[in-house]
């Protein structure tokens, strides 16, 4: 590896093609990838940026400017065979499309040996990212607790020529799915009252649910300020959804299970706050730019995931803990803290069609061509 790993350094200078392995697949992973897209396509000369991914991975990414080529795979961990399939697919497709990549990133997400090795086995070119097995990398880095997921994944960029600034990430979407949110919209909220989101629950992994009665007493709150009140997520929170809707005395619509990942960035744009816990569609609503209240676990260091030190974002959550007691659902966050925080924002960014439409034109991007 000594050889490759000398060319590795010698890509600091001159026009460079990356191929991105994105294979850690929860929601956040995903839009915690984009702003090393962005840092990338911000270097001189700029470099061409073709990822390999699939599922949430390729939805996120479908319309991003900054990504020049989109290669949806099978997922190759599932076994070493997938791992050989998929890898003769990549190889395949960079081929068609006439791409020589220079280097392989995998990012801060894709950590763990077995991605490492599939950068191996794929074998296009010399290979950088934060596996715990760092010999199966030409350039290994280690991940720094001490900083931000974006701000280890800005690290890539700066490895080769990048500034290495920190770059909030971004969820772009195409004219057509902006229609597609906005008659979701229409919908819900014929009379054009502002709107604030609410995303009540998180992927069932961890414990990062708040309680019910506590959301149904803030829907109350948001709908006598005359806002339109709709719930955002997956269909399969649509149970939990319709409790705190009867518990609010019949107040906010659902859109739950109704956008794809590039609607429901395009629909975050469109409102004018989001209340959420910590789970995959937050990061979506960071992507947007929309202002947020967010409840966060206490149990879990908030500089690794949380948007810290945001003007848009007030971030509730206790003193920091390490045991997740049984039946834990966020108990220290009281329903007065969201609503101050909610009356916070809404003084400082009022409700208004301007602001939205900033959010919209900064994320809008022209389809490319899909393969």
């Amino acid at each position: 590896m000594v050889a490759r790993a000398s060319r590795l350094a010698r890509q600091n200078t001159g026009a460079r093609t990356i191929l991105v392995l994105q294979y850690q697949m929860p929601l956040g992973c995903c839009v915690h990838s984009t702003p090393l897209f962005a840092a990338l396509s911000r270097t001189s000369p700029p470099t061409t940026v073709v990822v390999a991914t699939r599922g949430a991975g390729k939805a996120t990414l479908e319309h991003d400017p900054n990504v020049a080529a989109l290669i949806g795979t099978e997922d190759p961990m599932s076994s070493l065979t997938s791992m050989w399939s998929v890898a003769r697919e990549i190889r395949a497709e960079i081929q068609r499309r006439g791409f020589q990549p220079d280097l392989i990133f995998q990012d801060a997400s894709n950590r763990r040996g077995r991605f490492a090795l599939f950068a191996l086995i794929l074998g296009l070119a010399p290979t950088s990212g934060f596996a715990d097995v760092p010999e199966l990398y030409d350039l290994p880095l280690t991940y720094d607790p001490q900083r931000s997921l974006i701000d280890n994944n800005l690290r890539l960029a700066a490895a080769v020529g990048g500034s290495g600034q920190h770059l909030e990430p971004a969820v772009y979407f195409t004219r057509a799915e902006l229609e597609r949110a906005r008659e979701l919209l229409s919908a819900v909220n014929p009379r054009s009252r502002p709107v604030t989101a609410f995303v009540v629950q998180g992927s069932g992994g961890q414990r990062t649910a708040w309680h019910e009665d506590r959301f149904a007493e803030v829907v109350r709150f948001m709908d006598g300020l005359g806002h339109c009140v709709v719930f955002l997520g997956t269909a399969a929170e649509s149970e939990e959804i319709e409790r705190i809707r009867q518990a609010a005395g019949d107040h906010g619509q659902s859109l739950a299970g109704k956008t794809t990942i590039a609607e429901l960035a395009s629909l975050l744009c469109l409102c004018d706050l989001l209340i959420t816990v910590d789970t995959g569609t937050m990061h979506v609503g960071r992507a947007s730019g929309v202002p947020m209240v967010v409840l966060g676990p206490s149990w879990q260091r908030p500089l690794e995931w949380l948007p810290l030190g945001r003007p848009q974002v007030r971030i509730l959550r206790g003193p920091d803990r390490e045991d997740v007691p049984a039946g834990y659902r966020l108990d220290e966050i009281e329903v007065e803290d969201v609503v101050a925080a909610a009356r916070d924002l809404l003084e400082i960014y009022p409700p208004n069609n301007e602001a939205r439409e900033a959010r919209v034109a900064a994320r809008i991007s022209v389809t490319r061509e899909q393969h």
